[in-house]
């Protein structure tokens, strides 16, 4: 109950409360309503009883048994009560309805390739209401290469429309690259348009361009770049004049940094790299592309030769406010700073790079993932995965402490 909380609660119209305590569960009610929230429900939780549903009316009230670790509860009456009633006020069923337009070209939808590669699953609220759900795992890849690469026509447009993993968006751009395919978008919940997937141009020693800042770590086989956004919101405008920094293509290519999903795509697509990787947040770097498909939907745990964990250690410790503005015109003196400011640069960055570092597979998918795992299988395998992470090596450790600062989205 802080202050940063109270500004999350601003934008939101409603919210549940689950706890076993309960004062608390009473304090948390009461700050949601004083906001002028609406409270949909307030759950007791423990780990052992009976399931019971207290009432519905103001708010669904009750009690869930057995939220642990490494356990999923298909069938909670109280889930499953809670359910209905967002749905309900969501009025989920009517914007689906609103959602059936007509789309030139070809239409990649997140649930209908979801379903189609095995990713989804379909459950009902009490009243009869299906919600289909798709839950993306990195073994997909291959598959969706695979079925992407067998929808697109190169003379038509490819409209792309609710992914939400950034690897899957990230690899259907670059299969419709691979086709031909000239016009791409993804749609952008915020601004309510298809956001064209575009080919940014490059410039050899680029450290910023509008909007972004470039932070890379480069040894003779990697290029890790780190891309922080320098406003308090990145802009379409922005997006108009983006610029990218020029490196070997040959080298494998590790990307970070927290960014609309769609300004990841177009930087990943921008890049011929003979493999790129794209941070997921708690697991490592997933293979999206690569000259050898078998492997699509690796995930690593770092960069060879790279110290990966000192460098967002020492991240940490240094504040955004920091980074210098971009500099539209410069003097002579300014070229002067600039210079030494990038020598300074070099000589830090000097320090990320060690030989002896190699990096861990912590998930390779291999050519026999095309016939793929259930979505029930694969929704076990990665809460089993995590509730296993922190026996795992110091750098995956290290991969979930820096979520906030390297989440790309996902």
């Amino acid at each position: 109950m802080s202050k940063e909380n109270e500004q999350v609660f601003q934008h939101c119209d409603s919210f549940v409360v689950l706890s076993s305590d309960e004062q608390k569960k009473q304090e948390w009610l009461e700050f949601g309503q004083k906001l002028g929230l609406e409270c949909i429900g307030c759950i007791d939780s423990s780990l052992e009883g009976q399931e019971e549903i207290y009432s519905r009316k103001p708010f669904l009230k009750g009690r869930i048994v057995g939220l642990e670790r490494g356990t999923i509860l298909e069938d909670s009456p109280v889930i499953k009560a809670i359910l209905s009633d967002i749905v309900q006020k969501s009025k989920y069923g009517e914007k689906t309805k609103e959602q059936g337009q007509t789309i030139e070209g070809t239409m990649i939808d997140d649930t209908k390739l979801g379903f189609e590669l095995g990713y989804g699953k379909e459950i009902f609220t009490e009243d009869g209401t299906p919600i289909k759900k798709v839950r993306w795992s990195e073994n997909a890849l291959p598959k969706v290469y695979q079925a992407v690469s067998e929808k697109v026509n190169p003379n038509q447009p490819v409209r792309i429309n609710g992914i939400r993993a950034n690897f899957v968006l990230c690899g259907i751009c670059k299969v419709a690259k691979q086709k031909g395919v000239k016009d791409v978008s993804t749609y952008d919940i915020r601004t309510k348009t298809y956001i064209p997937i575009r080919d940014l141009p490059k410039k050899k020693g680029l450290k910023q361009t509008e909007g972004l800042a470039y932070n890379i770590l480069e040894n003779k086989e990697n290029v890790f770049i780190d891309i922080d956004i320098t406003k308090e919101q990145y802009s379409l405008e922005g997006y108009e004049r983006c610029v990218l920094p020029k490196i070997k293509e040959g080298k494998t290519l590790y990307l970070s940094g927290r960014m609309p999903l769609w300004l990841l795509a177009s930087i990943s697509s921008s890049y011929d790299s003979s493999k790129i990787f794209t941070f997921q947040p708690g697991k490592g770097f997933t293979c999206i592309s690569s000259i050898d498909e078998k492997d699509l939907g690796t995930i690593v745990d770092g960069v060879d030769g790279i110290d990966i964990n000192q460098y967002f250690a020492d991240k940490k410790e240094k504040s955004k406010a920091t980074l210098p503005a971009v500099i539209e015109k410069q003097g002579v003196l300014l070229k002067i700073r600039g210079i030494f400011a990038n020598f300074r640069e070099k000589r830090e960055n000097e320090k990320y790079l060690d030989d002896t570092i190699k990096s861990t597979v912590v998930a390779h998918v291999g050519k026999s993932s095309t016939t793929g795992n259930s979505f029930q299988d694969d929704l076990h395998q990665e809460i089993s995965e995590l509730s296993k992470a922190n026996e795992q090596s110091v750098s995956i450790d290290m991969l979930h402490q820096e979520n906030s600062k390297s989440d790309i989205g996902g």
